[in-house]
């Protein structure tokens, strides 16, 4: 799996929000599309933060339409390249505890999301063709 490159097995595309969005809809996205975190962009699509389900859950009991992404989201996203190899992306997941990577190319001088590699996209990797259910 080392020789494998970062796109080969992220999801292409993102789902994502800008810094108003208010938590309300944040929360609305992240349980309607069942993915467990929103890429946050600025006015030029590039990367600013990133919210999670553990960002959002300590609000519970808030009026999340009062708050909005910025307030919570985390802004220093970690990122690899497209071309990265996935061990050199695991290596960071393992090295950094995080769940997720945000996948980036740079335009015009700015990071601009293509995709999320998670380690659920690791594990379906490991799988392979061998998988089957065990009962």
């Amino acid at each position: 799996m080392g020789e494998k490159q970062v796109k080969q097995i992220m999801h292409s595309g993102v789902i994502g929000c800008k810094p108003d969005t208010p938590l309300s809809e944040v929360v609305r996205i992240l349980s309607d599309t069942d993915i467990h975190a929103l890429v946050v962009t600025g006015e030029e699509g590039e990367v600013v933060g990133i919210v999670s389900h553990m960002d959002v859950i300590p609000l519970h009991e808030e009026d999340l339409t009062q708050h909005v992404a910025e307030e919570i989201m985390t802004k220093k996203v970690i990122s690899v390249s497209p071309d990265s190899s996935v061990l050199q992306a695991i290596k960071v997941m393992v090295d950094k505890h995080i769940h997720r990577l945000v996948v980036t190319e740079a335009e015009d001088g700015k990071l601009k999301p293509v995709g999320i590699l998670s380690t659920t996209d690791i594990v379906r990797e490991m799988r392979g063709s061998k998988w089957a259910w065990y009962v």
